[in-house]
């Protein structure tokens, strides 16, 4: 029992046939199929009776699998000559780290030859160039500055070097990144590149749309693509096809968002670093550790396949202590529950606190229903309608029983008057700031809240609202899209005074700096990541005006456990962590100031923050 891997030729382009001897068994062809399938959908190209044609990649990310099998179920495997040394040259690659061979005399004349590569628009500060010599003593490398700091100038800086190396050239730039951070990068290409630049006339091509719209952009004769990771984990097989045939140094933007190991985006980014060559990669991210340092190794992975993070370093960061940014000022104000939200409060918390002194074993469904508590507590300390309309749409679930009428009657009372208590704050602290000539971003985890501030409350100052139900737009020119409203409200000149925004759709990869110095926070997000990311919008270089940082807290009786400064607790260990990591004393400061902050806001909390809540409300 056998199968025979050979490289074949189809449609002018190189794939692999796997074909099986006569008395291999269906089960195990049936494995080896669904190995592939699982990796990419599509992954077959042709099957017949007795063999399949797939994509190179497919097959390359399911060695391990393969191999597996093949020792489970003990058959044998014969190459062909060109498939037996492209599968011992891929598994090379795959653990083989070049850190010490790599050899590069970076020097003044790469900083000069910027200006005639076209790079002339903007000129590098002190720390740019520093980071940048830095990162080219490594293959690859990471940089983790703050920010705003100009990572993107960097990274085309690297790239135009690449470019134009006598040895073995980079002729393609791919950058993976969230959809929020296209705009970003269409910036840095303008700011930085001038029309006659070589780059700025090959453009960065977005590819959206359909699965052939993707492939018909990758194989048009462009050379410069920015995709995001989810159509990168449906296409991911068509990119290495591309790879395969050009020289490509690859970017991931946010690289936090591979953090996690065994997460499909993670798998479908490590899957193209380790079985593909690549002339460099570089990740980017402000926030590279916002949960633990754990989150480090994947990342590290990317750029060097094989061994876990050793502690070395291996990254460049631009504090903003260094480019002597103005401190951001953080600025807690306590806000009253209404007697109606304090009682629906207290009727989810005393039998959570009940429930946890009565049963102390911890399992599966104890932790789940814990989870769900803690978030309807959350979803209470911001706004108690996003609770009530739940009730009302699912039935006495959340309760147990009805809502007291006359409970449920002064909660539609507040929202038709306008609002609860902390919806009316910051709607207040957004008019005070107009009225000073002052433009706002009001941030909130939940999609009634940002609905309801910009579309409903704050008319009056022409606020534009967004989240995920708000549709990018090809056109910035495109009413009621991303584009247009981000574009509106950056205008100096127009009347758009407040953007309402949740993080997931804002909180990275873009620059409110030029014309917003304030934040509002009704909520905020469990994870630091988009914390720190949505601070950034406004705290950046290139703006040295004093930065606010409003955090409304809901304040309860003492007597009364209070969520949002138990959740702070847990967003303070991380920031500090991050801090302690990077070196960075402004995230040491933010971790201390987090200690007078409200809650952030995740359903993703981790079972050792569960044991800290536990305690707390048991005690």
């Amino acid at each position: 029992m056998k199968i025979h891997i050979e490289q074949v030729l189809a449609n002018d382009q190189f794939y692999v046939k796997i074909t099986k001897s006569e008395n291999f068994l269906n089960d195990v062809w049936g494995d080896l199929k669904r190995y592939l399938t699982n990796y990419e959908k599509d992954s077959i190209i042709e099957e017949n009776k007795g063999s399949i044609i797939t994509e190179w990649i497919c097959l390359l990310s399911v060695l391990k699998e393969l191999k597996d099998l093949k020792d489970y179920k003990n058959f044998q495997i014969t190459y062909s000559d060109i498939a037996k040394e492209k599968i011992k040259e891929t598994i090379k690659n795959s653990y083989l780290i070049t850190s010490t061979d790599f050899k590069y005399e970076f020097s003044q004349k790469d900083i000069d030859n910027l200006k005639k590569y076209g790079f002339n628009k903007i000129k590098l500060n002190k720390y740019q160039i520093r980071d940048l010599k830095r990162l080219f003593q490594l293959p690859n490398g990471a940089n983790f500055s703050v920010q705003g700091s100009g990572k993107t100038a960097v990274t085309i800086a690297t790239h135009l070097i690449l470019k134009n190396l006598k040895k073995n050239p980079a002729n393609s730039l791919i950058v993976v990144a969230p959809k929020n951070a296209f705009l970003g990068w269409e910036d840095g290409f303008n700011d930085c590149l001038d029309d006659n630049s070589d780059l700025k006339k090959e453009g960065l091509i977005e590819l959206t749309g359909s699965h052939e719209n993707i492939k018909k952009k990758l194989f048009s004769g462009a050379k410069n693509f920015i995709i995001n990771y989810e159509k990168l984990l449906n296409t991911s097989y068509l990119i290495a096809n591309f790879v395969q045939k050009n020289k490509v140094h690859l970017v991931l933007d946010e690289s936090h968002k591979i953090k996690s190991e065994g997460a499909q985006r993670s798998q479908a980014v490590l899957n193209l670093a380790y079985r593909l060559n690549f002339i460099r990669k570089d990740i980017l991210s402000g926030t590279p550790a916002p949960n633990s340092l754990e989150d480090i190794n994947t990342q590290y992975q990317f750029l060097f396949p094989g061994p876990e993070y050793n502690g070395n370093r291996f990254w460049v960061r631009t504090t903003k202590d260094e480019l002597k940014l103005p401190i951001t000022n953080i600025k807690p104000i306590n806000v009253e529950m209404s007697k109606p939200q304090l009682s629906l409060y207290t009727k989810v918390l005393n039998p959570f606190i009940e429930s946890l002194k009565s049963n102390p074993n911890l399992n599966y469904k104890k932790f789940r229903d814990i989870r769900k508590s803690i978030i309807r507590l959350i979803q209470l300390s911001s706004n108690p309608v996003l609770v009530t309309r739940k009730q009302e749409e699912e039935g006495n679930i959340i309760f147990g029983d009805n809502i007291d009428s006359d409970i449920h009657q002064a909660l539609v009372e507040e929202e038709n008057s306008g609002g609860c208590t902390k919806i009316r704050a910051a709607a207040r602290l957004a008019r005070k700031l107009a009225s000073e000539g002052k433009k706002t971003v009001i941030w909130s985890y939940f999609r009634h809240n940002i609905e309801y501030l910009g579309h409903y409350l704050l008319r009056d100052l022409n606020a534009e609202y967004i989240h995920g139900g708000v549709d990018m737009g090809d056109d910035d020119e495109e009413l009621n899209s991303r584009k247009y409203k981000i574009k509106k409200f950056k205008d100096p000149n127009s009347n758009c005074m407040t953007l309402v925004a949740n993080y997931a759709s804002c909180a990275e990869g873009i620059s409110l700096h030029h014309v917003c110095h304030d934040a509002i926070y009704v909520d905020r997000s469990f994870q630091a990541d988009q914390y720190l990311q949505s601070i950034d919008r406004i705290c950046r270089l290139g703006n040295n005006n004093e930065k606010n940082i409003y955090l409304l807290q809901t304040k309860t009786p003492s007597s009364i456990k209070n969520i949002d400064l138990t959740v702070a607790t847990a967003l303070q260990s991380k920031i500090d962590t991050m801090g302690r990591f990077l070196n960075d004393p402004d995230l040491t400061q933010i971790s201390i100031n987090e200690s007078r902050g409200e809650l952030p806001i995740d359903d993703k909390i981790t079972n050792k923050e569960l044991e800290e809540m536990i305690n707390y409300f048991k005690d």
